[in-house]
């Protein structure tokens, strides 16, 4: 059985993401290969925007952040049916999508391209292989011809450029050569299937082969709303006196303006040189100088804008770093005063003449950069310039190592004095196996070094597992070998795993002397740490939506886990009394310890109880909410 993959990727990718709207949190807009952008659609009773119900908390409202905005919102959504002979499907999904990490909150925002594959009543226990517009996958079907795959590329919290890598583009639209023709600045109508074009292999259609089945479509229904916006990133404001510096960045031609702040300054257009983008304005500020400042792009519609926390000027300009070869020059003026502190170097004092401060030092090996603070905190960093030197001596002929000549053992029968006829202390040393380990825990997917080269006349080394859930060694033979603890839950498992000894895993060395003649074992053991799993705030409105959530942590682990923790998810609502368990689907854990799985609508049957178990050990039950 060919494993469930995506087997062809896509070559022609997203290539640009617009600024940030700070109105939402999310990018003006996304280009694709062929110029096209589109922005979110946002309007709650445009049927061109595709909500379904429940996504907006009131509906007869308009959109705000956040106390009324969707929980997912689309760049773009395409999607496409195959119905089996026997009344089974297959469902693809397509998209660029707007959601949140957690919670509708400043900071969860995130935005993934998405390809899935959902088939029910399939043939069962085959090998499927879809083909869409994008690229190919296999998926295979369990006993029951179910089957899923699902790539989201990238859902983190504020990375907004990884989503270019994803499988989507250029964008899907519906073909022109077909009536009706699309809405005017729309991709299509969600509501109506229609053949479509974009697809940088010339497919444009989905289709399925194996297991029996040829089926072929060519309708898909699509949205999207073609970009009315530039949007806008303020680059810096900084505080000059009682001037603000304000630079910002748009598309050419953009309609910017500073927000005017009362009692402080008024609204100021900015102004731009044309073809290039950049955009400047300088505002006289009365009183008290404000934190922020807020550039909004007037020309966009709606309006998008961008705010940015107003500086202070370093109050520091270096005008020289200079490496001869045997002294690095520095210079350096300042209107904050003097003394000037040279990062790795020392301090410079102002010169006699006024005209700055400058110093050298002799070195062998010059920074990259300079840089230069002053005792107010300002600083400011420029590159080294070489400026002469000669060539670094070129190093020695490497040196053949000899051969290894082995272990020295030298006997006597005296107390001599060390003339060759008496014992030399320390020259016969009993076979003893000395084993340690670089920590005392190992966790699901982790490695741990092990040590016995302090074993005491050791000509080998031989390592051996007798106790505790199996792991990997890298060589038993060696002195140090590697262990590995492999992860437990797997995205292909189709049934939970049974309950496992979670540790502690106990592993012995012997040391053989070159006689022979072995040592008494010695023992290591590795506590295995194991994640806690919880189950909360998940519901199950049949024919609306699934949302199972929870957490998963790693007591005392503070970095992030390479590679994600995954968990397997499984439906145990008893049926006429019998606990089955029935695969749902997959769900990777984000760096605040934190997964979901949403489906819309989900299963067609009431889900009230799950399981869940994780790939780094852990395993927990959890009820659903119906309402």
């Amino acid at each position: 059985m060919a494993a469930t993959q995506v087997t062809q990727t896509n070559p022609t990718k997203l290539t640009a993401v617009g600024p940030v709207n700070t109105e939402y949190g999310f990018p003006s807009w996304y280009e694709d290969s062929n110029k096209t952008r589109l922005e979110l659609c946002l309007d709650a009773e445009n049927p061109l925007c595709g909500f379904l119900p429940g996504d907006i908390p009131d509906e007869t409202a308009p959109i705000s952040f956040p106390g009324n905005f969707p929980e997912e919102a689309f760049y773009m959504l395409a999607g496409s049916e195959l119905t089996f002979p026997n009344g089974g499907r297959a469902v693809l999904v397509l998209g660029l999508e707007a959601a949140f990490a957690n919670t509708v909150t400043e900071g969860d925002q995130v935005v993934f391209g998405r390809q899935r594959i959902v088939v029910k009543g399939g043939p069962a226990n085959a090998t499927l292989t879809f083909q869409h517009p994008y690229g190919t996958i296999t998926i295979d079907t369990d006993g029951a011809g179910d089957g899923k795959l699902v790539e989201d590329v990238s859902p983190a919290a504020g990375n907004f450029t990884t989503a270019l890598k994803s499988n989507i583009g250029p964008f899907l639209k519906w073909d022109p050569a077909t009536a009706p023709a699309a809405p005017n600045g729309y991709l299509g109508d969600p509501g109506q299937d229609h053949t479509v074009t974009g697809s940088p292999t010339g497919y444009n259609k989905f289709s399925v082969n194996g297991g029996g089945l040829a089926l072929e479509t060519d309708q898909f229904t699509v949205q999207g709303k073609i970009s009315t916006n530039q949007g806008v990133n303020t680059d810096s404001a900084v505080l000059n006196g009682n001037m603000i510096d304000v630079f910002a960045s748009s598309g050419n031609g953009a309609q910017l303006q500073i927000d005017g702040q009362a009692g402080a300054f008024k609204t100021t257009p900015m102004l731009s040189d044309p073809d290039t983008g950049r955009y400047y304005a300088r505002v006289q500020v009365t009183g008290t100088a404000p934190t922020s400042v807020k550039v909004t792009n007037i020309g966009d519609k709606p309006a998008s804008s961008s705010q940015i926390n107003v500086t202070k000027p370093s109050g520091v300009m270096i005008t020289k770093a200079i490496y001869d070869g045997t002294n690095l020059t520095v210079g350096a003026t300042s209107t904050v005063g003097y003394p000037l502190t040279v990062t790795g170097l020392g301090t410079m004092e102002a010169s006699t003449t006024g005209t700055g401060a400058e110093k050298s030092w002799p070195v062998k090996a010059p920074p990259a950069t300079v840089t230069v603070k002053t005792a107010a905190g300002g600083s400011a960093t420029l590159p080294v310039t070489i400026s002469g030197g000669a060539a670094t001596p070129i190093g020695l002929d490497p040196v053949t190592p000899a051969p290894d000549p082995g272990p020295v053992t030298e006997t006597g029968g005296g107390t001599g004095t060390g003339t060759g006829t008496g014992t030399v202390p320390g020259g016969t040393q009993p076979t003893a196996a000395v084993a340690t380990a670089a920590s005392t825990t190992i966790t699901r997917g982790g490695t741990v070094q092990l040590d016995g080269s302090a074993s005491t006349g050791a000509a080998s080394y031989k390592w051996l597992q007798v106790g505790g859930p199996t792991v990997t060694i890298s060589s038993d033979t060696a002195a140090k070998p590697t262990v590995t603890l492999p992860f437990y839950a797997k995205n292909t498992d189709i049934a939970p795993l049974a309950a496992t000894t979670n540790g502690p895993v106990q592993l012995q060395l012997v040391v053989t002397d070159k006689n022979g003649i072995g040592s008494a074992p010695a023992t290591v053991n590795l506590t295995v740490q194991t994640d806690t799993v919880t189950v909360a705030g998940s519901r199950h409105r049949l024919g609306t939506e699934l949302r199972i959530t929870g957490t998963s942590t790693l007591a005392g682990n503070a970095a992030v886990l390479v590679p994600a923790t995954t968990v397997v998810i499984y439906d145990t609502t008893p049926v006429r009394g019998v606990v089955t368990y029935t695969k749902i689907g997959t769900a990777q854990v984000d760096t605040l310890g934190a997964w979901s799985y949403r489906a819309k609508p989900g299963p067609n049957r009431q889900i009230t109880s799950v399981m869940v178990q994780s790939s780094r050990g852990g395993t927990a039950t959890g009820v659903l909410a119906t309402r």
